[in-house]
């Protein structure tokens, strides 16, 4: 700093003897002495530093000071690297912790899948099984229906029966509707006989052995078929 300028800031003070003493600015304690009015706050930025804060009350957006003092250029060069290596810290752990957030998000995503596609399994499991045991009901009921249907024991298991269709449609189970003389879909339909009809025409269905079913328009079970092969010669 030039002389011109230590006079600029050159302050005079007045003490109780009447005596006044000027502040050299080029000094620490010259310099402290005339920010005295910031209400200076010594902080522990670290230990090759010393440094104070201040509040800069009338500042609408940057409202606090720093003032540091080091020892050479090299410690300045020093504290510039340091704060350039704090702020590739500080994007790097943001990175991070996007990256984290992403792969948090992505996780939960993926074992709510798994957990939805195991209870769907189950389901699925489940209601072919109660499938099976609805073909075998139907079965019982047709070989007792020409001796029992007027007794109460076989309306009582037919009112059962009705109630196992209830069933299937709370659950969104829908019967694949197949008839004789239908084309053969290898999407809802699986042959398991093929063989010569004069009546029904090649790759159409002959009778069905089994009916399919349908749970929310996806294949639970593919009907038995059994297919024409058409006319031998």
């Amino acid at each position: 700093m030039t002389e011109d300028k230590i006079d600029e800031f050159t302050e005079e003070s007045t003490e109780s003897s009447g005596n006044k003493k000027s502040i050299n600015l080029e000094i620490k304690d010259g310099l402290l002495e005339h920010l005295k009015d910031l209400s200076l706050k010594e902080e522990e930025l670290s230990d090759n530093f010393e440094s104070y804060s201040f509040d800069l009350k009338e500042e609408k957006e940057k409202k606090k000071g720093l003032l540091i003092f080091v020892d050479d250029e090299n410690s300045v060069n020093e504290l510039i690297a340091l704060n350039n290596s704090l702020e590739e810290a500080r994007k790097e752990v943001n990175d991070r912790l996007l990256r984290f957030v992403a792969e948090f998000e992505n996780y939960k995503k993926r074992v709510s899948q798994e957990k939805s596609q195991a209870a769907n399994y189950i389901k699925e499991t489940l209601l072919r099984e109660m499938l099976n045991f609805i073909d075998n009901f139907e079965r019982g009921l047709v070989l007792y229906k020409d001796k029992e249907e007027s007794s109460s024991f076989y309306k009582g298991m037919s009112a059962v029966f009705k109630e196992c269709d209830t069933f299937l449609a709370k659950n969104n189970v829908k019967k694949i509707e197949t008839n004789t003389n239908d084309d053969f879909n290898p999407s809802l339909h699986e042959a398991i006989e093929v063989k010569p009809s004069k009546e029904v025409g090649k790759d159409k269905i002959i009778s069905v052995i089994q009916n399919g079913y349908l749970n929310n328009d996806k294949l639970l079970r593919p009907s038995l078929v059994s297919v024409s092969s058409g006319e031998t010669q």
